[in-house]
């Protein structure tokens, strides 16, 4: 059973430090010490209380771990695979090195997976306790990550949060808004005016995290639990569009492009990567991608609810960072 520690006198442990999602957990970290994994620091300000540790999951060194209480961030997964070697090293064989190296201050692993591990789609509504149906290479070894960090969980008495978001906007989008703006700047639209998706703000998804990695050192009997984390109110693509075109005066789409299961399917199965990862980006823009947020929203506490946000508010803050 895990030791209930301070709920301030702990530290994180980053992995995945330079992507969106960590430095948005540095921005919100206020004075709790993190301890980061990077392979090239970069000459970067990191910022007071932030120690750098330069490796990769392959390579751990033992100055990543402090010797005080801490929680485990672990969100340094291959996101693509332009060299052909795949996901398994990186997210299933990286992930099993973490976990073997963790101490015995560890409380907790958080790790970044996504909706993706419940398949394709359309969804709607759905909700963690959902049979798991990955189907990208992706996919499948995110469900097997998490699987490893459930299974050490258990074993060691840890707490686990499996955190599986849709789309991400604010501060580093490089896919979701770009990708809109270059199709409006065309006048295309992909998938209808119905056509719906959960999305939450990068620095409100670190504000989570931090909430949860607080609770992980607060909660004495150990949990290991996926959590969907969204706006609790999807954003529906007439919507989505609507803000964006008037924020950045485009004009409306003249096409709407409907996507048929036959052809996904067609690109699903062929040889070539390139026609694969076509598929996965025309699923995620033309079937409704949408979450039950229920089960975050009963364990978040906090002055705000960040879930109920307006997802409108949201795209417009991302407006502003993509702007700038």
């Amino acid at each position: 059973m895990a030791l209930v520690t301070r709920p301030d006198n702990f530290a994180v442990v980053l992995l995945g430090a330079t992507g969106m999602v960590g430095q948005a957990l540095l921005r919100q970290r206020g004075a709790h010490p993190v301890h980061a994994l990077v392979r090239t620091p970069d000459g970067r300000d990191w910022g007071d209380g932030v120690h750098v540790v330069r490796g990769d999951l392959h390579g751990i060194p033992e100055a990543l771990f402090p010797s005080r209480p801490y929680v485990v961030v672990h969100f340094a997964t291959k996101q693509r695979d332009p060299d052909g070697t795949g996901f398994e090293r990186t997210n299933v064989e990286g992930t099993q090195r973490l976990l073997e190296r963790l101490s015995g201050d560890c409380r907790g692993v958080i790790h970044g997976s996504s909706m993706s591990v419940y398949g394709p789609g359309p969804h709607s509504g759905v909700t963690e306790d959902a049979p798991l149906a990955p189907l990208t290479p992706l996919a499948r070894s995110r469900a097997a990550a998490e699987a490893l960090i459930t299974r050490h969980a258990v074993e060691a008495g840890l707490h686990a949060a499996l955190l599986r978001p849709r789309f991400l906007l604010g501060r580093g989008d490089r896919f979701v808004l770009p990708t809109v703006v270059k199709l409006l700047k065309r006048r295309l639209q992909l998938g209808g005016d119905a056509v719906a998706c959960s999305v939450i703000d990068v620095d409100d998804f670190g504000e989570i995290i931090w909430r949860l990695a607080r609770r992980m050192v607060e909660t004495s009997c150990p949990e290991q639990r996926a959590y969907n984390v969204a706006c609790s109110r999807p954003l529906v693509r007439s919507e989505f569009l609507g803000t964006v075109r008037q924020a950045l005066d485009l004009p409306w789409p003249l096409v709407t492009v409907s996507v048929p299961e036959g052809l996904l399917r067609t690109l699903r199965e062929a040889p070539s990567r390139r026609a694969q990862a076509v598929a996965e980006r025309l699923e995620l823009m033309t079937r409704s991608q949408c979450l039950d947020v229920s089960r975050l929203q009963a364990v978040l506490d906090g002055p705000e609810d960040l879930l109920t946000r307006s997802p409108v508010d949201v795209l417009r803050a991302a407006l502003e960072a993509f702007r700038s």
